[in-house]
């Protein structure tokens, strides 16, 4: 009976034993899917910061080239501008200098005051057309280098969202592949 009693423990040592490798492989393997999910989540979130780098790259495009389309636009309408204004002085000055040779002397006089009045009106315009062309000549800048940075950054951010890409996808197949191989195992 004795026997009995001690094949009985050892059978049922046995089975605990044989219970309990099963039991820290389940959790191995549980831990490891936990790893492997972790890694497929942290290759989404780089996935989706290199998206959003190259839309800021696009955007940053998109911006710089409107900014040099509106300058240009702007800087076509100021020109007409000036050679409507150059025309306008043309014809005055010519107008007034005729009268300054007048022999009324109260003609020319005031032909004199009224071209003097008018090489001021025609400065001030001047200058309010160099002050715009400075202007938009700064808007069309600033869209230049929008652009430069814009292209550089798309190159580097299309770059790592390839890389970002393809390490989820290298993560995701480890996972799909741990996760069906565990499926048969149990």
């Amino acid at each position: 009976m004795r026997m009995i009693y001690i094949a009985g423990g050892l059978l049922a040592l046995f089975l605990f034993l044989s219970i309990r490798p099963a039991e820290a492989q389940t959790d191995k393997d549980a831990a490891k899917l936990l790893a492997l999910k972790d890694k497929v989540t942290r290759a989404e979130a780089k996935v989706s910061a290199a998206e959003r780098k190259v839309a800021i790259a696009d955007s940053l495009i998109n911006v710089g080239e409107t900014h040099i389309a509106e300058s240009e636009i702007d800087f076509d309408q100021y020109e007409q501008q000036r050679l409507d204004t150059d025309k306008e002085y043309k014809t005055k000055t010519k107008e007034l200098m005729k009268l300054t040779k007048s022999k009324e002397e109260a003609i020319a006089d005031s032909a004199e005051a009224d071209l003097k009045e008018l090489d001021k009106w025609y400065a001030s315009e001047v200058k309010k057309y160099d002050t715009k062309v400075k202007e938009l000549t700064k808007k069309a800048t600033k869209g230049e280098a929008d652009i430069s940075k814009g292209e550089e950054l798309s190159k580097t951010s299309k770059d790592a969202l390839k890389e970002a890409r393809s390490a989820y996808d290298e993560a995701m197949q480890n996972y799909q592949a741990a996760l069906s191989g565990n499926t048969e195992t149990k």
